[in-house]
């Protein structure tokens, strides 16, 4: 692998700190008051995404819970059309997630996600009316559409305001609200696809609907809460508003105040990183959005009833949960990435395994557990590894919307290669996602071989200079092409 060597609250409306009395300021900060500072930011800014990613997945994965309770046969499904829905979502998803990440900052995070989880919020709840094919496309369609902007704007706001050591932690959370979600998404089934209301209003209904209305309390809550910009935030005194100028004073590559250029989008294109990246999140992400959306089928074809199969994902999702706070938390301790995605990546790849070649119920869910220990550090760790190695902002937001934009066609492919006619044990899909593991798992090594070459490489010219008296001046404007640039294995 080769890589280049060279608005809302009142509080938050007042003008950011002057430049001059940033620069004048001693830039050594108390970790103590830093740790303070920076869980106003988890619980305000963190959490609030988290809700609107748990809500995000809720949609696209209900549709699988909708449908193992009698949603196809109600609306007149016929052959593929399940699958077919699946995959229109991520038809449109894949659209504006270039454009969402490089607007997140023009725009801001406030205006831009608040008015996007309204509008899903309001498709998800029609979904609750649909009576047809038809119908049941246009709403997937508009989910995809806006909902597209939650995992981009996401990875890019962790990007402005966390140090590199800090990412993974928080990455994981928002993934844990994932994981939560999806287990809650299986309680949630369980209860609501029990009610049947008056006139045939089934329950399956009553899941798209009270999920939609779920999205619409959560956005007035986002609009007041939310930090638009991390360095006027509502919740900070004059002291932590001057920490948080320091932080990005310290970091030059951090290009907080960056304006965008075309330029940051061709770097974008040859940089290396990008395709290794890329292909890694697509290879994985088919794994991801598979779970997310035939686990039940999966778990029924295990032998349990519609009910029980919706019931038994919920302890899967759990162990995803807990596993992956713990991958994640060790990462940043020890500013270490792609061992920490490799192993589980290896538990993926085992999981799959299991799932295939062995017949015996309790050992097959036994292998659902496996599969889990590895989708969430893979796919979660993966982008923070890849904004840790890209400096400045505009390129860093560019490369995110890229690669998510290339890397969620997975979620196209996985209605075509999860076909209804396989299941329920989906062999052949099962298959095709284990190829794509091993592969993904080739793209970890290449980069962090790659990337302990370049450091390698650097660290050598910069030694040979300071022997020779001619030191190697530092280039932050070049970003990760900067021969001070350290690339985070």
């Amino acid at each position: 692998m080769g890589f280049p060597e060279t608005v809302g609250n009142a509080p938050e409306m007042q003008a950011p700190l002057d430049k001059a009395e940033s620069l004048d300021m001693d830039l050594h900060i108390d970790p103590v008051k830093e740790r303070k500072m920076m869980l106003k930011f988890d619980v305000c800014a963190i959490g609030m995404l988290g809700l609107f990613y748990m809500m995000a997945n809720l949609d696209r994965g209900n549709l699988g819970n909708a449908n193992i309770a009698g949603m196809s046969e109600e609306i007149g499904l016929v052959g593929n059309q399940f699958g077919t829905a699946v995959t229109l979502l991520y038809a449109t998803y894949v659209t504006i997630e270039v454009p969402t990440a490089i607007l997140l900052k023009i725009i801001g995070p406030r205006y831009l996600l608040a008015g996007c989880a309204f509008c899903w919020g309001v498709t998800t709840l029609g979904m609750g009316f649909i009576q047809n094919v038809a119908g049941l496309y246009t709403c997937r369609l508009l989910i995809g559409f806006f909902e597209a902007a939650i995992f981009p704007c996401i990875d890019v706001y962790i990007g402005m305001v966390y140090k590199k050591e800090e990412r993974g932690t928080r990455s994981a959370v928002i993934f844990a609200f994932s994981s939560f979600s999806s287990a809650f998404g299986g309680l949630l089934a369980f209860g609501l696809t029990q009610i049947h209301g008056p006139n045939g209003f089934s329950g399956w209904r009553w899941l798209f609907i009270v999920e939609g209305v779920i999205t619409l309390f959560i956005v007035p809550l986002y609009w007041f809460l939310f930090p638009n910009d991390a360095r006027t935030a509502w919740f900070l005194t004059a002291e932590e508003k001057r920490m948080v100028h320091a932080r990005y004073e310290l970091d030059p590559h951090w290009g907080i105040d960056d304006e965008f250029s075309w330029g940051a989008i061709t770097s974008v294109l040859i940089d290396p990183k990008f395709y290794a990246f890329f292909i890694f999140q697509f290879c994985c992400d088919v794994s991801l959005y598979a779970i997310q959306t035939f686990l039940p089928a999966i778990v029924k074809g295990l032998g349990y009833t519609s009910v029980t199969a919706n019931l038994m994902t919920v302890p899967v999702y759990m162990l995803g949960l807990v596993w992956f706070l713990f991958v994640a938390y060790m990462s940043d301790r020890t500013k270490l990435r792609g061992i920490w995605i490799a192993g589980p990546l290896l538990l993926l790849i085992l999981g799959l395994a299991i799932l295939i070649g062995v017949d015996k119920t309790s050992i097959r869910f036994f292998g659902c557990f496996v599969t889990i220990l590895g989708i969430y550090p893979t796919v979660g760790l993966s982008i923070m590894w890849m904004s840790d190695n890209v400096g400045r902002h505009f390129k860093r937001a560019s490369m995110v919307g890229m690669v998510l934009t290339i890397a969620n066609t997975a979620g196209v492919a996985v209605g075509q290669i999860y076909r209804t006619e396989d299941s329920p044990r989906y062999i052949k899909g099962l298959e095709i996602s284990l190829g794509l593991n091993v592969v993904a798992f080739v793209m970890v090594m290449a980069l962090m071989g790659g990337m302990w070459w370049v450091n390698r490489k650097r660290a050598a010219a910069i030694q040979k200079g300071l022997a020779e008296g001619n030191p190697v001046p530092a280039q932050p404007e070049k970003g990760d092409y900067d021969p001070h640039f350290v690339y985070t294995l």
